[in-house]
């Protein structure tokens, strides 16, 4: 909601335009709305791979841009083929895999669009096994663009958190 909030606040420094309403704001809210089930599609095809109901890995693709780089504890990356991306989304399935995961309870989901073709993503997980213990407790932060083929992560930081905080969601459960 925060968000929504600033996009309005933005548009009224801005001001109308001349037909007086405030594209600014229409179009930001339907670059959020794009982007929330863009990244609904992806959170869904993330957690099917990762409990092993699907194993079409390639499928991230879909989501995953060309060249995309990775922050995380580990360094900074440039992932600049299909394999260097796909080689990515596995090391990040695997040990969910072997750990018996079952799913990810999305504790918060900020959008906030940066233009009419990127936006900044900034979420709050707990992944639960089988037993419904969190195996997991991170964040992430994603630019995405839009592309010719739709849109697609550009960079992706992951971060590690400290215990499992309880915040609303604004989005994808």
């Amino acid at each position: 909601m925060r968000a929504r909030r600033l996009d309005r606040l933005d548009a009224a420094i801005i001001g109308p335009d001349s037909g007086g309403g405030f594209s600014t704001v229409t179009a930001q809210n339907g670059v959020e709305g794009e982007v929330r089930g863009w990244y609904s599609a992806y959170f869904d095809a993330f957690v099917h791979l990762a409990t092993g109901e699907r194993d079409d890995l390639e499928s991230l693709l879909d989501f995953y841009g060309v060249p995309m780089t990775v922050v995380s504890d580990g360094g900074y990356r440039v992932l600049a083929t299909r394999e260097a991306v796909l080689d990515f989304a596995h090391d990040a399935i695997d040990p969910l895999l072997r750990a018996g995961y079952a799913g990810t309870e999305l504790l918060r989901l900020d959008i906030r669009p940066l233009d009419s073709s990127a936006a900044f993503l900034e979420g709050l997980f707990s992944r639960r096994n089988r037993d419904g213990k969190e195996i997991d407790h991170a964040g992430a932060a994603y630019l995405a663009v839009k592309t010719g083929v739709g849109w697609r992560v550009a960079s992706f930081v992951l971060r590690t958190t400290g215990p499992p905080e309880r915040a609303p969601s604004e989005g994808v459960r």
